[in-house]
């Protein structure tokens, strides 16, 4: 099997899409149950690390999904990721609750899933997985006879968009500030 990036040993954890067949039929034939999830990942933070804690809970091996950067700008727009997705995917595989990472091509974690086959796929509870039984995702995890939880986040207090917002609202405040000040006396220099 080859992987995503040769070279030292958290490279060997990134498994490139053409061989998640090979790995889910390694670790089935070594009686492991597999855990798969998926997301951006652009800025991890303590609620991310608790969830993946949570989703490793549920199996043997947890193989993470890293939306690639085409992925995320067709979903979430010409800003994002912050990160590229070989940073993203390097970051996920320091987590000791990390066994592999693979970078998605697509939006969607179904040809993945398809691919990989995971006893179990976990999301978070978001909008669309209040009807999660209709998502293309469950229709093919329990079509070849896996499971899917929706878990809740792990922490209501923080998120990638938060701590964004905060970063450019302290940077923002501080370029405003110094406008206001010439505002009040434009003669005025510094």
């Amino acid at each position: 099997m080859e992987v995503f990036m040769a070279g030292s040993s958290w490279k060997k954890r990134l498994i490139a899409q053409g061989d998640l067949i090979e790995l889910g039929n390694k670790l089935r034939a070594a009686n492991k149950k597999v855990v798969f999830t998926a997301g951006s990942w652009d800025l991890i933070h303590a609620g991310q690390c608790r969830y993946l804690e949570k989703a490793k809970e549920r199996g043997d091996v947890l193989v993470v999904g890293v939306s690639s950067n085409a992925a995320i700008k067709r979903v979430k727009g010409p800003n994002k990721p912050i990160l590229d997705e070989k940073i993203r995917a390097e970051m996920l595989t320091y987590l000791r609750s990390v066994d592999f990472v693979t970078v998605l091509p697509e939006p969607s974690c179904v040809p993945s899933l398809g691919l990989l086959k995971p006893d179990v796929y976990i999301t978070v509870r978001e909008e669309w997985t209040s009807n999660y039984q209709d998502s293309k995702e469950y229709k093919t995890v329990t079509g070849y006879g896996g499971n899917m939880l929706v878990i809740d986040r792990q922490s209501t207090s923080v998120s990638t968009t938060q701590i964004l917002q905060r970063a450019i609202g302290g940077h923002l405040s501080e370029t405003l500030k110094d406008f206001m000040d010439y505002r009040k006396d434009p003669i005025k220099e510094k």
